[in-house]
């Protein structure tokens, strides 16, 4: 018996040691601490315009090709200027940071564009010496080079024919009337008659009909004035010719980096039709005055162009080390600067350790040739993202963060409040469709611009609006419109109509939709419900809004490019 118990407990034995070889070396569980850290660091990845795409791994958004960002399950709580990534999701996202700090003058360079031009001082205009009909010009094309004293056309002149006949008739009674004789031969010295012309004309005894015409000037033609077989009078005009051995580079600099420039400074010049050659030279002329239409100051390079290879016309860029009176100036990089109207911010990282990003909006004061001068909103040590700020951007946008298009917590689109103003209540009248048959038209005709303009149609579109201007002259002659209500729809009618292509037709939508929505919300008697639909990426990131009978979004500001980019914002029924 006590055999048997004694295998009995052996085996027991043996069992449990079994079981700890089995189970017993497993790691120990997760203690509640790391689950959450591990909860922490899942979530999903998507679409700052379509929250609703769910995906697992970053990619691209099925419906406007944005790159997805990841959404934690757990966000860190954070200001509303915040926001928390997992340090996987900044990976995959390739953001990258650099420290805020200075540079003196010698760092700082600008980056001035303009074209190659004439040298003016060299410029020169021939004309005509006298009245007459342009026979012959032999400088007829540009490039065509010419030298002072060349012959350059025949010219017929019935003034200067009767001068020559003039003298003819002086030459027989030369030794009785030599005065006379000495007139007539001067008259025609006056208009560049050599004496060796004058005199085979004597000795033909005929009057020249073709007389040659001879330059003045000398250069290369830049500009032909002038047609074979025209009238011309004394001082016309004939073509135009400059010295191309010497040619001007005219940069455009704007008024804020005028005090980074100045006579002598030395640049590095590159242009577009000569990739591979880079020319020094030095700043000759900064102009006084500035260009009203462009706003900006023409700086002038004077270049030596012995081999002919810099033709008027061609496009230049310049590369100027920048003077500075400042000891040290604040700078950042472009890429790190988000643009949205006349803010700009940053990401700034708070916590070097974290990847958490906070939104910060910053003065911006000179454009330098790869950064920006900070005026306000940074410090000297401060750590921002200079790459990969917009896909913080829109997961903040994604969260209703503060972001570029969004300066207060908000899960809404503020542009939408921007976008869809209201009239005033004292400018308000209540427009029922049944009593006004050109604002049925009119919202037929609208949709089907709209149509069109996803497809990207501009010849039907064209059409379209012609029709929709038409129906809107229909529609204004109905009282049931208040008169803020016609300025405002003629206002975007004219807009529509000076488009020229179906880039600047979508931009003229824009205001039209936005003017026909407020008034189409306080119309009445609608036989359909119709779909305020709205996309913060239209008009360069300002957003857009416009009117659909569908419910599906078919987006009219980027056709195919991101058609159902956009979200239903109201219904009108």
């Amino acid at each position: 018996m006590i055999k048997k118990w004694s295998v009995y407990t052996v085996l027991v034995l043996a069992g449990l040691l079994l079981g700890y070889l089995f189970f017993g070396l497993d790691k120990p569980s997760k203690a509640p601490e790391d689950e959450m850290a591990f909860e922490a660091e899942s979530g999903r990845w998507t679409c700052s315009m379509h929250p609703n795409i769910d995906g697992e791994e970053q990619g691209k958004c099925p419906l406007c090709a944005m790159d997805l960002v990841f959404m934690s399950n757990h966000p860190e709580v954070l200001t509303s200027n915040q926001i928390s990534m997992s340090e996987e999701a900044s990976a995959l996202a390739n953001i990258q940071t650099t420290v805020v700090g200075t540079t003196d003058s010698e760092g700082i360079s600008l980056k001035l564009s303009g074209t190659v031009t004439s040298n003016k001082k060299t410029d020169a205009i021939q004309t005509i010496l006298f009245d007459g009909r342009i026979d012959a010009l032999y400088p007829n094309y540009v490039g065509k080079k010419v030298r002072n004293g060349q012959e350059i056309g025949k010219v017929y002149s019935p003034e200067l024919y009767l001068a020559q006949d003039k003298l003819l008739t002086s030459v027989s009674y030369k030794e009785t009337h030599k005065n006379l004789y000495e007139s007539a031969r001067n008259t025609l010295g006056l208009w560049k008659m050599n004496d060796s012309q004058i005199d085979e004309m004597i000795a033909l005894g005929k009057p020249m009909v073709n007389f040659p015409l001879y330059a003045d000037v000398t250069g290369t033609v830049t500009e032909v004035l002038a047609t074979e077989g025209n009238y011309y009078k004394q001082g016309d005009p004939l073509y135009r010719v400059s010295d191309l051995r010497w040619v001007w580079v005219v940069l455009d600099a704007y008024e804020e980096q005028l005090q980074l420039l100045q006579v002598g400074q030395e640049m590095e010049l590159r242009f577009t039709a000569l990739p591979n050659e880079v020319h020094t030279a030095k700043v000759s002329f900064v102009e006084p005055v500035m260009q009203k239409n462009k706003r900006t100051i023409a700086v002038r390079v004077l270049l030596k162009n012995e081999k002919g290879k810099l033709k008027p016309g061609m496009f230049a860029e310049a590369q100027i080390k920048a003077t500075s009176n400042q000891e040290n100036t604040l700078a950042i990089p472009k890429s790190a600067v988000l643009w949205t109207g006349k803010r700009s911010i940053v990401y700034k990282k708070p916590n070097p350790e974290k990847p958490t990003y906070e939104l910060v909006e910053v003065e911006l004061g000179q454009s330098f040739t790869d950064s920006y001068e900070v005026i306000s909103g940074l410090s000297v040590g401060d750590e921002i993202v200079t790459h990969g700020a917009f896909t913080v951007d829109a997961a903040a946008q994604l969260m209703g963060k503060t972001s570029m298009m969004n300066k207060t917590k908000n899960n809404d689109y503020p542009v939408q409040m921007e976008e869809l103003p209201t009239l005033d209540t004292r400018e308000r009248k209540t427009l029922s469709i049944d009593k006004n048959i050109g604002f049925e038209r009119l919202l037929k005709v609208y949709f089907e611009l709209k149509d069109a303009l996803v497809t990207a149609d501009y010849k039907l579109a064209q059409q379209k609006t012609v029709s929709l201007h038409q129906a809107l002259e229909v529609t204004l002659k109905n009282e049931s419109l208040s008169e803020a209500s016609l300025k405002v729809m003629q206002g975007g009618m004219e807009t529509l109509m000076s488009a020229t292509d179906i880039a600047s037709l979508r931009k003229g939508f824009k205001p039209f939709s936005r003017d026909l929505i407020r008034i189409i919300r306080d119309a009445k008697n609608l036989s359909k419900t119709v779909y305020v639909q709205f996309c913060p990426m239209a008009d360069e990131g300002k957003g857009a809004s416009w009117l659909s009978l569908n419910e599906k979004v078919e987006n009219p500001y980027f056709g195919e490019t991101m058609l159902h980019c956009g979200v239903v914002k109201e219904e009108i029924n």
